[in-house]
């Protein structure tokens, strides 16, 4: 009579590797949360995103656009300014060109990232303005103050989500954007 050959694991010995297996796994892959920052670097990209188009559609159609912002309700629209009357007329009729709504971007609800600060600095003001304007046919970052041409000094907005940051910049006259 032959013994018996004993083939495999017992359950035993499989629920001990694997129980192993997965307290390893449990020290040796570190907590991620990405989600959280993904989330604000796609926001970020959005806020960016509006920066370039207005910009690009003042050199395009040579009519004055822009970025308004306000850390109060949370959003950051852009403008289509009429300077073909007196006084020049502010237009919110601008279009994503992805999502074809009215480019108005609303940030701080439902654990969203939200505007921590706004600041747009032009020659010669003491405070910071909510508003970034790029003049017609230059796209160049300025403001007219009833005819007196003031350029763009600084210019940010920062967003804030689960205690971090990213700042979208403006470079003055240049108006290139950068994520930081």
């Amino acid at each position: 009579m032959k013994g018996r050959e004993e083939r495999g694991y017992t359950l035993i010995e499989l629920l001990i590797v694997v129980g192993l297996l997965g307290l390893i796994a449990a020290v040796a892959i570190p907590a991620f949360d990405g989600d959280d920052e993904a989330i604000l670097d796609q926001a970020a990209a959005q806020v960016a995103s509006a920066f370039r188009f207005a910009h690009g559609e003042a050199v395009r159609t040579g009519q004055p656009h822009g970025v308004i912002a306000d850390q109060s309700s949370q959003f950051v629209k852009v403008y289509r300014l009429d300077v073909s009357v007196d006084p020049p007329v502010v237009h919110y009729d601008v279009y994503d060109p992805v999502t074809k709504q009215i480019y108005d971007l609303r940030f701080g609800a439902n654990s969203e990232p939200s505007i921590s600060s706004i600041y747009f600095k032009f020659e010669g003001f003491f405070f910071s303005q909510n508003f970034l304007g790029f003049s017609g046919a230059t796209g160049v970052p300025k403001y007219n103050d009833s005819g007196t041409i003031r350029m763009l000094e600084n210019g940010y907005i920062r967003l804030s989500h689960d205690g971090m940051t990213r700042t979208i910049a403006v470079s003055p006259i240049t108006a290139r954007v950068t994520v930081q």
